[in-house]
């Protein structure tokens, strides 16, 4: 028996098996090098962050929370099943990722098995110009300007 089903088996003798935490996914989510270096050709200004912000809002705020900090209402149930939602608003995840990379994970989504770690949104938001202005939001949660 593997260590993990003694771990559910013990769990669940105890009274709390839907309390215990799948494995965390270890693998890096990993974005063509031709993605990573797409540039954003939307430009930061009100408009492109305004819609940026309103389909954040109808798509993202599930799991990443208002402002964008992995604290939405979905997250704890995402913690338990996969990994948090990223803090967008962190300076560390923020350096991390290009914006071809933000762009090709809205697109693209992340699955485990069957299992939706993170939707694609290239079905719910069609036009690459609105998902590019998401990727424009997204920037801007980790500004310290208003």
């Amino acid at each position: 028996m593997s260590a993990l089903a003694l771990v559910v088996l013990a769990a669940s003798l105890a009274g709390g098996a839907e309390d215990v935490a799948p494995p965390a996914i270890d693998d890096p989510w990993t974005v063509p090098p031709e993605a990573r270096s797409l540039t954003n050709p939307v430009s930061p200004t009100p408009d492109a962050l305004r819609k940026g912000r309103s389909l954040f809002g109808q798509h993202c705020v599930i799991c990443h929370g208002e402002s964008g900090k992995g604290d939405g209402p979905n997250a704890r149930m995402h913690a338990r099943r996969a990994k948090p939602p990223q803090d967008l608003t962190l300076p560390a995840v923020q350096r991390k990722m290009t914006d071809g990379e933000i762009f090709w994970k809205l697109t693209n989504g992340r699955r485990r098995g069957s299992q939706i770690i993170m939707p694609s949104f290239e079905g719910d938001i069609p036009s690459p110009e609105d998902r590019w202005k998401v990727v424009v939001y997204i920037r801007s949660l980790g500004s310290t300007t208003p």
